[in-house]
């Protein structure tokens, strides 16, 4: 069963540029900093990582969700172009404020902050951060009426609750999570996306399925249609950026079926206790086991 969402990596082409911005605007903290191990670069097919500086963030108080900065993105990268990992959700205490003090800095406002469903419950924005990811900021008015029920930050910009996933066929995407794991789905069903609309020139009104998985702790991956003129996993060189790898807890006794691991972490003793698995799209996932902890070598 997935549980919650552990780190969210992410290319930057100017790293102390944006975790500036991140500590500046978002009131992140920096916790720890670090390179990229060959192993890991090489499972997720991105060879030319291996031995890149990270540094890792975290919001200053609540749900402590990572997001891991890697020097390496490419100037020319638009979100949402490729398929794969596409945007980072955050809960944010208010969006309209956030709208006002992110003026002039290096985070662009694209749309919102708008009411996502009648009940009025869900006020989110959308921003292009340094490295032009992708940035959904989203206030939950009562968290207890939410499928997922997320945990409430008192940042005013708090942690990674929902990671967005572009796929090039959605009933695949579905379908891997269904058989490995043992958490919810909603969906598919129609929705107005309007930053993907925008992105490959549709009508605001264009209606895109998607699906939500949710995990047991109050997080949840959202898993959108892409056109087919999307761009395949990795992207090709010259439009490398945004999250390229997101890392998940899960509890190993109540997986379905043993995983199809990419590359295994393996303990001391040689079990596994977490790994790289690709999902159908080619879009690279950490899974890290609850009751283990990780090798120090591969992160």
């Amino acid at each position: 069963m997935l549980k919650s969402i552990m780190m969210v990596w992410v290319l930057a082409t100017n790293l102390a540029v944006t975790e500036e911005a991140y500590q500046a605007y978002l009131g992140y903290r920096v916790i720890e900093e670090g390179v990229i191990a060959e192993a890991l670069a090489s499972a997720i097919q991105r060879p030319e990582l291996s031995g890149r500086r990270f540094i890792t963030l975290m919001p200053s108080s609540g749900p402590q969700v990572g997001i891991r900065l890697v020097e390496g993105g490419d100037p020319d990268y638009r979100s949402m172009k490729r398929v794969g990992w596409s945007a980072i959700e955050l809960l944010v205490k208010d969006p309209e404020r956030l709208r006002q003090d992110l003026h002039g800095t290096g985070f662009t406002h694209l749309q919102g902050p708008d009411y996502l469903t009648e009940q009025k419950n869900i006020l989110a924005m959308q921003v292009m951060g340094p490295d032009q990811e992708l940035l959904y900021l989203t206030h939950m008015i009562d968290p207890s009426l939410s499928f997922l029920q997320p945990e409430p930050s008192p940042a005013p910009v708090g942690h990674t609750f929902i990671m967005v996933m572009g796929s090039p066929d959605l009933t695949s995407s579905v379908a891997f999570f269904d058989r490995y794991f043992d958490n919810g789905v909603v969906g598919p069903i129609p929705y107005r996306i309007g930053v993907l609309s925008e992105a490959y020139g549709l009508p605001l009104e264009t209606e895109h399925p998607l699906a939500l998985v949710s995990m047991s702790e109050g997080y949840g991956i959202e898993i959108d249609q892409y056109p087919r003129e999307a761009d395949a996993v990795p992207a090709k060189a010259g439009g490398r950026g945004g999250v390229f790898l997101v890392s998940l807890k899960v509890d190993a006794g109540k997986l379905k079926q043993a995983l199809p691991w990419t590359l295994p972490y393996l303990s001391e003793q040689g079990a596994i206790v977490g790994g790289i698995v690709t999902l159908p799209s080619g879009t690279p996932l950490e899974l890290y086991f609850v009751e283990a902890e990780l090798p120090a070598s591969i992160n």
